[in-house]
């Protein structure tokens, strides 16, 4: 029966695919096509033509979507290098270009997830010959579980299923509770989690509540020359989406205090876009402001470090972040921190790199992805708002200090609080990993 239903699932996969593929392809730069597209099928060697089997040291192959998983699993990934060689697979470009960041100097390989074909699976497997597979979060991948878990163990880490995930899973139970079945290891973040994945199918022997992983975050200090020259207070809106920009650019504008606004849109491909925002709406407001892309001040000071932006005195200074991957550094130099895809439908985005800083967080009413977002909320540890009265909440936060260092302080307490999931994932990897 099982078998039936990887054949449909396939049939229906590829279909997708081919319908999918091309707006795939070409909606990536030019420079990364073929590397995407040889991977994607399983077709690794002009991508490591060095690549060699050691003998010495034994393979795991970790799967982490995007940069937020990427983030989430750095440590875990850090500690698993000393004993085993990584290959580290995303879904986007940006989990890549994250990734490429963070572990340039370890033995990991930086690799696309192949389509969830058999024969790009099996095409993996065999060139990296991996001895355990650990897929991060909800990766539920029917292929790729059942193919690695005749060969290896499949583990799930920082296991979540969302209520929305949930709810879809159920509807193809008989479908996804084999697939479960076939997971040797289930470390997830919550008792709610655990429940959830209980009522799949999953067998309760293999679930471990480990806590969630993006709470053991470790964030370097990255100085930045021009920091000392920005108005403060410091206003960072981080991986904002459409319309959020424009809502806070246009809240900043109207709130009656000189400062800066640094915006970091989520997706690196809507920089521009957000540049050419920003550039017409100031351009008809009477207000000083000087506007500023990362890039444009970074070649500036490296020309001239005396060369900096003309900042007057009661001024305000935006920002538009163009870089990847130092969004959770650059934190440190906020006073607010403003959590991007809450202010539409999407979920919100990782509120804890903010919390490592200590700075008070503003978030909107969509933060379904983070359920923990509600602990934060309820312990004052966070302010929840709407689009309407964002202006109100910011203002308050700006001209009352103790008010947002009592949020980041709370803020802190909690992150700490909930902090060793990933010490707790590790002794229970040991008794599995060969």
């Amino acid at each position: 029966m099982q078998t039936a239903f990887l054949i449909i699932y396939t049939i229906f996969y590829f279909i997708a695919l081919l319908a999918l593929l091309p707006h795939e392809y070409f909606k990536r730069p030019k420079a990364i096509r073929n590397r995407w597209i040889r991977e994607k099928f399983g077709f690794f060697k002009k991508s490591f033509p060095n690549f060699i089997l050691s003998n010495k040291r034994k393979r795991v192959w970790i799967h982490a979507i995007s940069v937020g998983e990427v983030i989430g699993v750095t440590t875990l990934v850090k500690k698993l290098s000393e004993k085993y060689d990584v290959i580290l697979s995303t879904i986007t470009d940006t989990g890549q270009s994250v990734a490429m960041q963070r572990f340039r100097e370890l033995p990991v390989n930086i690799i696309y997830l192949p389509f969830d074909t058999p024969c790009a699976v099996l095409r993996t497997i065999k060139f990296f010959k991996p001895s355990a597979l650990i897929l991060v979060e909800t990766e539920i991948w029917a292929n790729l579980i059942s193919l690695s878990a005749r060969k290896f163990p499949v583990i799930i880490v920082n296991g979540r299923l969302s209520k929305k995930s949930f709810k879809g899973y159920k509807k193809i139970k008989f479908f996804i509770k084999p697939l479960l079945n076939k997971i040797s290891m289930l470390c997830v973040q919550d008792e709610t989690y655990k429940n959830h994945f209980l009522a799949l199918g999953a067998e309760e022997k293999k679930i471990h509540v480990t806590g969630n992983l993006k709470f053991d975050i470790e964030l370097k200090v990255i100085p930045f020359e021009w920091e000392k020259f920005i108005p403060k207070p410091v206003i960072i809106a981080g991986s904002t989406h459409e319309t959020e920009e424009e809502l806070i650019l246009k809240t900043f504008l109207e709130i009656n205090t000189a400062g800066t606004l640094i915006i970091a849109p989520r997706h690196p491909e809507r920089f521009d876009e957000v540049e050419k925002l920003i550039g017409s709406t100031i351009i008809n407001t009477s207000q000083n402001i000087t506007f500023k892309r990362l890039r444009d001040i970074e070649r500036d000071l490296e020309s001239s470090p005396s060369k900096i932006p003309d900042l007057k005195e009661g001024s305000k200074f935006i920002l538009l972040i163009d870089k990847i991957g130092i969004l959770g550094s650059l934190y440190r130099i906020a006073d607010i921190a403003i959590v991007g895809g809450s202010f539409i439908p999407h979920g919100g985005q990782n509120p804890l790199e903010p919390a490592y800083w200590k700075k008070a967080i503003v978030c909107g009413p969509s933060m379904h992805n983070f359920p923990f977002i509600e602990e934060f909320i309820r312990e004052k540890a966070c302010l929840s708002t709407d689009r309407e009265n964002l202006k109100i909440t910011l203002q308050n936060l700006i001209e009352n200090r103790e008010f947002r260092n009592s949020f980041g302080e709370k803020a802190y307490d909690i992150f700490l609080k909930k902090s060793g999931g990933t010490t707790r994932t590790l002794k229970l990897l040991e008794s599995i990993l060969p």
